[in-house]
Order: structure tokens, then C-alpha cells, then sequence
């Protein structure tokens, strides 16, 4: 946590005499909420703004749904983020097609042009080695983008990787400049029958969670998340799910975590 920090237990809400777990406040390096755009509205942005933009850090515009939108709207979805205090940053589909048709500097460029914040830069469904993808970090930093990096691919092998590749990719990752490692959901928070918690403690038990952003589209991740790595931990969520994980950080809503949620800030 960024020395000087501003925590809040919500007392400017209503029933603000009722005391729950404070958390950091925007702008926040950790207790991360991305949320994933997979089509909505202007209207609906606004609404969801509107409601819960104080629970939500980063817009992710994803599932290559940007190649068929038009710049007005994608600039105009940007502006709404912007008017709410929530940044905005393009997913690694786009990105991956950038990088197979060699136009990256393009992509970069416009996704400038278009007022982004960020991008994503995985290889969930291309193949490149560890150094070109700790370049390809490098290019998107310099450029003034934050990037998001992802690690692990998608389908249940992709988690299949021994610990120490894992670990070295994450570490060529975060010494190319990426802001924040995305770790991917699939195979080991979604899409399995249970939980698998090795990775997941492997990589908190050699890195500062701080720098991860764990998918967890499954509502079965974001109980498991706080319990084992704090109400700060960092998601990647569904846009239907931002109020019940704020809820969940601050103990008030999920059997198994309610009113067991503490902090020591003040």
C-alpha cells in the first residue's frame, strides 16, 4: 500500500453509523476492482457508474468487441469512465491480433488517440517467447500505456507449467515495467470443479500480491480470494458482480465471510 493511503469505512454512505471494515480509497495501487466490458451501452456504463463507480478502478474493454466498435463510441465510453474516477484499459484479445498482423505500434497509437489508459498484453492464445513478451512490455510502457500482463494460458492445461518458469515469466514481466500481473482465471479459479490453490499460493508466496490482478469471473473465487490474500486483494470481475464483491471485502454479504472481515487502519 502507497505510503499515505486513504482508508474509509463508508461513513458518507447511508446507515454510515454502521461500522464496517474500511478500505483504501480511489485512486488505489491495491484493493483493485477491473471489471470487464464485454458490450455494454453508454447507458448502461453510466448506470453502472452511477452506482457502484467508487467499488470500480478499471474498465476493461474487452473480447475483441473495440475492432467492430467505432471510435466515437469507444472514445465516448472512455470519457464516461473518466467523468467517474475510473480508468480504462483495452484486453489482451485485441492486442494478440495486433501483434500476429504485425501492426503494434498502430495499436498502441490509437488506443491513445482514443484517451486508454492501459492495455493488456497476453499470449492466452498466441505463442511468443518470455523475452519477445517482456519487448512487447517495454514498447507498450514507453508509449505512457500501463500494462497489464497476463500469465497462464487459457483451457485447463494452461496452469500445467512448472513453478519456476511461472515465476521467472512473472519476474521478466514486472522488470519490463508492467503495472500489474493479470493472472488467468481459467484452470485454476475458473472453469474447475474445485478451487486449484497451489499456483495461487506458489506465487504469493514468492511475490508481493500487490502487483497481481487474479481473474475471478467464478463467485466462488472472490470468497476464496479475500479469505486467504485480504479484503485488498485485486480482481478481475464480471459487471454484475461489483456490488457483491465490494460487499464481500467489507464482510457484509457472503455466508462464510460475514462480519469476519477486520482491519487495523483507521
Amino acid at each position: 500500500m502507497k505510503k499515505g493511503a486513504k482508508w474509509s469505512g463508508l461513513e458518507d454512505k447511508a446507515f454510515g453509523f454502521i461500522k464496517i471494515p474500511p478500505r483504501s480509497t480511489k485512486p488505489r495501487d491495491q484493493g483493485i476492482t477491473v471489471v470487464a466490458d464485454k458490450g455494454l451501452g453508454l447507458n448502461q456504463l453510466e448506470d453502472l457508474c452511477n452506482l457502484a463507480g467508487d467499488y470500480i478502478d478499471w474498465l476493461k474493454i474487452g473480447i475483441s468487441a473495440p475492432r467492430i466498435y467505432s471510435r466515437q463510441h469507444l472514445s465516448d465510453k472512455i470519457k464516461i469512465c473518466h467523468q467517474h474516477h475510473v480508468k480504462a484499459f483495452f484486453a489482451g484479445d485485441v492486442t494478440e491480433m495486433a501483434v500476429m498482423q504485425g501492426v503494434i505500434g498502430q495499436y498502441f497509437q490509437e488506443a491513445l488517440d482514443l484517451g486508454a489508459d492501459g492495455v493488456e498484453i497476453s499470449t492466452a492464445q498466441v505463442y511468443m517467447d518470455l523475452a519477445e513478451k517482456g519487448l512487447l512490455v517495454g514498447k507498450a510502457v514507453k508509449t505512457g500505456l500501463k500494462v497489464f500482463a497476463e500469465v497462464g494460458k487459457k483451457g485447463l492445461g494452461g496452469w500445467s507449467v512448472p513453478p519456476n518458469y511461472i515465476n521467472k515469466e512473472i519476474q521478466t514481466l514486472k522488470d519490463a515495467g508492467a503495472y500489474k500481473i493479470v493472472i488467468q482465471g481459467e484452470g485454476v479459479v475458473e472453469d474447475v470443479k474445485e478451487i486449484n490453490e497451489k499456483p495461487l499460493f506458489e506465487i504469493a508466496a514468492k511475490h508481493d500480491i500487490k502487483d497481481f490482478i487474479f481473474q475471478a469471473k467464478d463467485n466462488r473465487a472472490h470468497v476464496w480470494l479475500i479469505k486467504n490474500f485480504g479484503l485488498e486483494v485485486n480482481m478481475d470481475i464480471e459487471t454484475n458482480q461489483v456490488v457483491n464483491v465490494e460487499l464481500c471485502r467489507r464482510g457484509i454479504r457472503t455466508r462464510g465471510l460475514f462480519g469476519l472481515i477486520s482491519s487495523v487502519k483507521e
